[in-house]
């Protein structure tokens, strides 16, 4: 190991550490991190960071699904379409990707709402989508329609990346659930076989999750199962026989405390390996995001539109995201100063363990 790849190993620790801070206290966060990361073998960050710069490339489109519908107010919570729709504008500026956001209907109004924040225009072309521009495509909540969209979705060309970032995933017998075992198949969009599709056909694909329900958290099905509540069969409410756990597995997942958070630090990763602090989103665009989906209407997990984030406020959302600000800035600026303590470190070996 190197003094690069020493630097890079650390900053996606100290991120992962970071998105995985446990204010609740409940350890749901611990146990998921534990799993993804011996799945990983490397920080989630890092690995999910390094696997966008080598498959995003410039005009080409990028599937993000997200949307998870809270009953029983059947509207779309704030966690995910927020720090989604600020990834949709990270990958234009990053990369020059063409972002193609495939959610419930429920999250169109947020996502409008969010881009006058956020300086993007929004279209409905997915064959025509300009520079700054997100795709917005409304995806059925009818299992019967799911092959059906999905192959007309797929005629218009294959993604160079698919990232799912907390959206609903069905367990093994088909149902959708909540986070304590509640039915809601009826009412979260069908992503599964438009998800396993592209994974199948070779794209790029990587899931964002922070409980075991969303879809791609099937990657570490036995430890979800014999940890997390409601996961082990049986465990649903409705009966259904196999618990919240969604069946479908990803190739890469990154695991947090809330899913906004994990989907920030790999944005911050990200932007780490491009060399630029700046593709971060500042904490002005994160506030402004926060209050333009709530006031479109988008609830937190109690179902209150207020702009927290899975019940969490700004009073922690914020200065965590300075603080992912500020791990990706600082180490360049010591390079010279810690020269000396990299080569001896790296010289004791423990890191080429």
């Amino acid at each position: 190991m190197n003094r690069e790849e020493l630097t890079r190993l650390n900053i996606g620790y100290n991120l992962d550490w970071l998105m995985n801070m446990d204010p609740r206290g409940y350890g749901v966060c611990r146990i998921l991190y534990d799993g993804a990361l011996k799945y990983t073998g490397k920080p989630l960050t890092l690995n999910g960071a390094e696997g966008l710069v080598k498959n995003i490339k410039k005009g080409e489109k990028v599937f993000i699904l997200t949307g998870f519908i809270l009953l029983p107010w059947n509207e779309a919570e704030t966690d995910g379409i927020i720090s989604s729709t600020v990834f949709a504008r990270f990958i234009m500026r990053a990369f020059g990707a063409k972002p193609v956001m495939i959610v419930p209907d429920q999250c169109e109004k947020s996502i409008k709402a969010m881009s006058k924040a956020l300086g993007f225009d929004v279209t409905y072309d997915i064959d025509n989508i300009p520079e700054n521009t997100v795709c917005i495509v409304p995806f059925t909540k009818d299992s019967q329609k799911e092959q059906e969209q999905t192959a007309e979705i797929l005629s218009h060309g294959l993604p160079c990346a698919i990232i799912s970032n907390e959206a609903p995933g069905r367990n093994k017998n088909g149902y959708y659930h909540n986070a304590v075992g509640v039915n809601t198949t009826d009412v979260e969009a069908k992503y599964d076989i438009l998800f396993r599709e592209c994974q199948k056909q070779g794209v790029y694909n990587l899931s964002i999750g922070d409980l075991g329900n969303e879809l791609g958290m099937g990657t570490i099905e036995e430890h979800i199962r014999k940890y997390i509540p409601y996961a082990e069969e049986g465990g649903c409410k409705a009966g259904t026989g196999f618990g919240i756990l969604a069946e479908t597995a990803a190739d890469n997942i990154i695991t947090a405390t809330v899913s906004d958070w994990g989907m920030n630090a790999l944005m911050a990763c990200t932007a780490f390996l491009l060399g630029d602090a700046g593709l971060l989103h500042t904490n002005d665009e994160q506030s402004a995001a926060m209050d333009a989906a709530a006031e479109a209407g988008m609830l937190d997990m109690y179902g209150e539109a207020r702009p927290y984030i899975d019940g969490i406020g700004k009073n922690i959302v914020l200065p965590m995201l300075s603080l992912m600000r500020g791990l990706i800035e600082y180490p360049p600026t010591v390079e010279e100063k810690t020269s000396a303590w990299f080569e001896n470190t790296l010289k004791k070996g423990f890191f080429d363990r």
